[in-house]
């Protein structure tokens, strides 16, 4: 699920506060659920489900008729005057038809209850799901950077123990012995802030 590599960028780089960053997880959590393959299958079910259920309810309702007609009618006389005169008849006929029960109908709408509740059972799992993939991996991000600064903030004060037994070492206060641990101390926490800032980018992309 490649969705926080912008934002958490952003969220990390500006340090920002815990109230910030729920809202900022709040934020990467409603983008997920437009983008998230898994939930997206989810949520179509659960549609699907509901219109199963709406056809289902549709056949066990009483159905409406409404027919109309128009019949035109000569009428020709001959007494006491010889004419033929012409009008129209309108009709109308409504019927409420209620369905005896027939069991393939009511197959069909406990069938279609019995897939909403399903459905609906999937995506409520989906959301927990989605919630806690979404958390893990904005989290993974964050203890990664945390990591990263660790990491600087130990390179430094490493960095300032080598120029110093570097100097004493030039007087003659410390030994060659004492200089080259400091040069390896310090070669393993540029290593570690590496590894560090490595694991971080892969974070920031999974």
């Amino acid at each position: 699920m490649n969705l926080s590599k912008t934002t958490l960028g952003v969220i990390l780089a500006l340090g920002i506060s815990p109230q910030a960053q729920a809202a900022d997880l709040l934020e990467l959590y409603r983008a997920a659920q437009s983008q998230d393959a898994t939930f997206g299958a989810a949520r179509a079910a659960r549609d699907a489900g509901q219109e199963k259920l709406t056809q289902g309810r549709a056949l066990m309702l009483p159905s409406v008729n409404l027919s109309a007609n128009t019949t035109q009618n000569d009428v020709h006389t001959v007494l006491p005057v010889d004419s033929t005169k012409k009008y129209n008849s309108h009709g109308y006929t409504v019927s409420l038809v209620q369905p005896l029960f027939r069991e393939q109908n009511w197959a069909v709408y406990t069938e279609s209850e019995l897939q909403v509740a399903q459905s609906e059972a999937q995506f409520r799992l989906a959301e927990q799901d989605l919630v806690l993939r979404v958390a893990q991996a904005y989290f993974d991000v964050l203890i990664a950077q945390d990591s990263v600064q660790l990491a600087a903030a130990q390179k430094t004060a490493i960095a300032e123990q080598l120029e110093q037994a570097k100097r004493n070492f030039e007087v003659g206060t410390a030994t060659i012995t004492d200089t080259q641990e400091a040069q390896a101390r310090y070669d393993l926490i540029v290593a570690q802030e590496i590894a560090a800032q490595s694991t971080r980018e892969i974070k920031r992309r999974s």
